[in-house]
């Protein structure tokens, strides 16, 4: 049997929290898994995944090759975190067009400012917040500053 990963683990290098990941959560949830499996009509064992810094960027459920951002980021350049780069912003970090309502990689590059300016530490005492507005769809455009 797997353990998981410690919670600084599960933050990806785009600024992804794993911990969130329906794909995360149903490693340890056949039911979860089988829903998942049913609506993307593959089999149930690609429903499965570590985290993509356990996975060193080899997520089941992409194919492969491995995630070419965490390759970049870890692999080519020894980083942490895409923000670590001079590129940063780059287009491996680019918003998803479609299913952007379901895909929470339109908040990358936000997510990696704000671990900029925090550090992970106080970044994954929000995490959970972060990702309930972005989910439910409370977040709101041009609001108020951000309170840390």
């Amino acid at each position: 049997m797997s353990t998981q990963p410690a919670e600084a683990e599960l933050v990806a290098v785009c600024g992804l929290y794993c911990g969130a990941c329906p794909v995360f959560r149903a490693s340890g949830d056949r039911t979860l898994a089988e829903r998942i499996a049913q609506a993307r009509d593959i089999p149930v064992e690609r429903v499965s995944c570590r985290g993509c810094r356990v996975e060193e960027g080899h997520i089941k459920l992409m194919g492969e090759p491995a995630c070419p951002t965490y390759t970049c980021c870890v692999e080519q350049k020894g980083l942490q975190f895409c923000y670590e780069c001079a590129n940063f912003p780059c287009l491996k970090l680019a918003p998803c067009a479609d299913k952007a309502q379901i895909l929470p990689h339109n908040t990358k590059v936000y997510n990696l400012v704000l671990l900029q300016k925090l550090g992970l530490e106080k970044w994954l005492q929000m995490a959970p917040q972060l990702w309930s507005q972005y989910f439910r769809g409370k977040k709101e455009h041009g609001g108020d500053e951000l309170k840390v």
